[in-house]
């Protein structure tokens, strides 16, 4: 539009209608092209304030819809940041085009009697507001966005956030009726049949959407609408060419003014190019459908468990179906998806957990020293380690009903009564790998063994030792052992039942093996090494990290992954939240915060959580401990957030929350809001 219509001039003006900052690399030097415009032909060049004008919004990273603090942080500063931002809020809310059009970015209102005049006498000079209650609130917060519907009324929009609404036919029909107007246009998201524009409310309303092709992966058409002096108008659709494309018909052409070659440019379009550009967003949307099955791999579980009472690991495809869209509370083509997420076997069963066990956060989480995922792991076992119960109370405690079964009940409290402070999520990933009977039940005995199994992995083998130390070790457990559970040996060695194993019981146990390699000063030297704190005794714990068991079921390995799982997928669901956390630290925006600053951070993040945290205070020790690698008391929290955006490309497809730029062009008189 703007190589064919000559850019601004004293004849022709441009309305930008909203969202000029955030998502792209460029959108600061757009914004001041476009300012210097402004300057030239200050008449003839108009911008309305969309809701990406909004510090809240810009502050979030490029995959949450912002990016443009990011931008400006790394090309200026955070004062250049600011300076931005006391523009935007001068930027009128609405534009009416010669007394017959109205244009704003989101949308008409949930009041009532709503009049231009109350538009152009809203207090915009301050963030968008959070609440909606006030009438002057309500409707600045709409003109941001609010989004049509085509059934009568006024509806919430869940998708795009709290408070937000949806207005429908007769809303717009009242309003141009009570204004005069005979028609509204606005912006803000992309018509699902991925044109450039839309006509809704019996061709009253036409969502206008400028951004060809939007973040480079949306592949829909972008469009302006024409005024012409007789108030007249036509829409003219694009596709933009590449960059590249554009840089060299800049250089050929001097200007970039010659239509025709602006019209070969875009040719260069080719369907290949938009079919790449479609791959890539089916591989972010589905990106981001893993990221939610993560999420709520707890719902899904429990869901499903609900009909496979005999612990099959099955259940109906329709059940699959169903669970998904219950937990996940989306509305999406589960037949389709199923088809490529699971196989249906001849029976119609779905294996859900198998399909649980391979849906796993792929990040790579960086500037964390190696280590980080098994030393939170460690952190709870080791508070039942430092419990020092006998093995009485051992039992009881995982058994508290007493009839030799643990439920998943009985585990969760008995976590509680250590004081192993385990969150939920990280309950239920050890429960979901480990095999239980038709009742979810599991014999106290073996349950211990394979609760042990995840300690043992994550501690690298459990006790450190000398190589030969832990060949002697390994023998002498599978010899002491033998067919016994661990519970039964260690009851055995027990000889005066105080519930626990001291040196001269140890020593006897290893005499009674009649192991010729097994020494007296080996003994020795083996109690030394498995009382590892040295008060004199073992309990069922320590003796279980001594003597490790087989873990043919790699359970312990799922197990592990799953923990380490719950915690990433919580940091990544509140990645905004920690960013913003960590950003009020950092007024300077320099990426990097204090040690304790950081730890903060993290800290009222579970504090926000309500009783459902899903990291402990003590792994979050860890997560700060391993963060600060070169020990210099700062942490680059960027570098930390920025490892989750990279889990696949985030950005919105068509349905976004956010909005682009839409430059109309109008004829005479136009009056601002």
């Amino acid at each position: 539009a703007h190589n064919k219509r000559g850019g601004g001039s004293p004849t022709t003006g441009y309305l930008l209608n909203g969202d000029v900052a955030d998502r792209g690399e460029d959108a600061s030097e757009i914004l001041m092209i476009t300012l210097m415009y402004k300057l030239l032909y200050p008449d003839n060049v108009m911008i309305n304030r969309g809701n990406h004008e909004n510090l809240e919004m810009n502050r979030r990273s490029s995959e949450h819809g912002g990016g443009f603090f990011d931008e400006c942080r790394a090309k200026y500063d955070a004062t250049v940041f600011m300076m931005f931002q006391q523009f935007f809020e001068i930027l009128p809310l609405a534009t009416v085009v010669s007394k017959r059009v109205f244009v704003v970015h989101g949308g008409l209102y949930r009041r009532d009697g709503v009049l231009v005049q109350h538009i152009r006498t809203i207090n915009r000079r301050r963030q968008c507001p959070t609440q909606t209650e006030a009438i002057e609130d309500a409707l600045m917060f709409d003109c941001l966005w609010a989004d049509p519907q085509d059934f009568p009324g006024v509806s919430r929009a869940a998708h795009r956030g709290a408070n937000c609404i949806r207005f429908g036919p007769d809303v717009t029909k009242r309003f141009l009726g009570n204004n005069a107007m005979s028609l509204c246009i606005r912006s803000h998201e992309v018509p699902n049949s991925l044109r450039g524009f839309e006509d809704r409310h019996d061709g009253r309303l036409i969502t206008v959407f400028t951004a060809s092709n939007y973040c480079g992966q949306t592949g829909n058409y972008g469009a302006v609408v024409i005024f012409h002096s007789d108030m007249s108008y036509t829409v003219e659709e694009h596709m933009a060419p590449p960059i590249e494309v554009l840089v060299q018909e800049y250089r050929r052409s001097g200007m970039a003014s010659t239509p025709a070659r602006s019209e070969q440019a875009l040719k260069t379009v080719s369907s290949s190019e938009m079919n790449q550009s479609k791959d890539k967003m089916v591989g972010d949307i589905q990106d981001k459908l893993r990221q939610k099955i993560v999420q709520h791999k707890d719902d899904l579980w429990w869901y499903w468990m609900q009909v496979d009472t005999q612990s099959t690991g099955l259940v109906p495809a329709a059940i699959w179906r169903q669970g998904m869209a219950s937990a996940l509370q989306l509305e999406l083509p589960w037949f389709n998806i199923q088809k490529t997420m699971v196989s249906v076997d001849k029976d119609g069963m779905v294996n859900y957990k198998k399909f649980l066990d391979s849906v796993n956060l792929d990040v790579e989480v960086t500037g964390f020293e190696e280590g980080w995922e098994n030393k939170v792991v460690l952190k709870f076992y080791e508070s039942l380690l430092r419990s020092d119960l006998t093995l009485k109370q051992t039992l009881d405690m995982f058994d508290q009903d007493g009839d030799g079964k643990v439920s998943p009940l009985e585990f969760k409290q008995a976590l509680a009564c250590a004081e192993a402070d385990l969150p939920e999520a990280q309950v239920n990933a050890i429960l979901r790998v480990i095999d239980r009977d038709a009742n979810g039940m599991l014999n106290v005995s073996d349950f211990l063994d394979r609760f042990q199994v995840v300690y043992s992995l994550a501690s690298g083998g459990g006790i450190k030792m000398d190589e030969a130390t832990r060949n002697l070790l390994g023998l002498v457990g599978r010899k002491l052992l033998g067919t016994r559970s661990r519970v039964d040996t260690f009851k055995k060695m027990d000889l005066n039942g105080d519930g626990y194993i001291d040196e001269s019981e140890f020593v006897a146990a290893m005499n009674s093996l009649k192991m010729a390699e097994l020494t007296p000063q080996q003994s020795k030297k083996l109690w030394q090494v498995v009382d590892v704190n040295g008060d004199g005794h073992l309990n069922y714990f320590e003796f279980a990290q001594a003597f490790d068991v087989v873990d043919t079921s790699a359970s312990g390995e799922k197990a592990m992954k799953g923990i380490v799982d719950s915690i990433l997928a919580s940091l990544q669901k509140n990645q905004m939240t920690l960013a913003f956390a960590f950003r009020y630290f950092d007024p300077k925006g320099e990426g990097r915060v204090l040690r304790e600053d950081f730890k903060a951070g993290l800290r009222a993040l579970n504090a926000s959580q309500k009783g459902s945290h899903s990291v402990t205070d003590a792994q979050l020790e860890v997560l700060v401990d391993y963060m600060d690698s070169d020990k210099d008391g700062n942490i680059d929290y960027q570098e930390f957030l920025d490892c989750f955006s990279r889990t696949g490309s985030t950005r919105t497809s068509s349905s976004s929350n956010d909005g682009a730029p839409v430059p109309p062009k109008r004829s005479s008189q136009s009056h601002q809001m």
